[in-house]
């Protein structure tokens, strides 16, 4: 299977165009006036046997449950780092970069 559009839409928007790990933004037009993408959109639990987290017998692993968007930087440590970078550890770094983001955006609009 592939990410959907709409499971893609949904992790860049809850993401806010920011690394989970360092906040750095990923989407900008920064570098001589084009768009520039340091974005990716990662696997907590890899598809692939030899991958990075990989548990057999998940029906979808393209679901946005199991994505979290990251710099290039933080996606090749997390990759490697599977000692440090634990499922447990990436669902945590996930969930409070969302809830970062949304009260981020909350106190700036208020």
């Amino acid at each position: 299977m592939a990410i959907s559009d709409r499971t893609r839409k949904s992790l860049w928007a809850k993401s806010g165009n920011r690394c989970s790990v360092c906040k750095t933004e990923l989407f900008s037009n920064k570098h001589d006036s084009e768009e520039f993408n340091i974005g990716e959109e990662c696997h907590i639990i890899s598809s692939k046997i030899t991958g990075p987290r990989h548990k057999p017998d998940i029906v979808d692993y393209d679901l946005f449950d199991n994505l979290i968007l990251l710099c290039r930087n933080h996606h090749r440590e997390v990759d490697e780092l599977t000692d440090t970078y634990t499922e447990e550890l990436l669902r945590y770094i996930k969930l409070n970069h969302e809830k970062w983001v949304q009260s981020t955006i909350n106190n700036g609009v208020n």
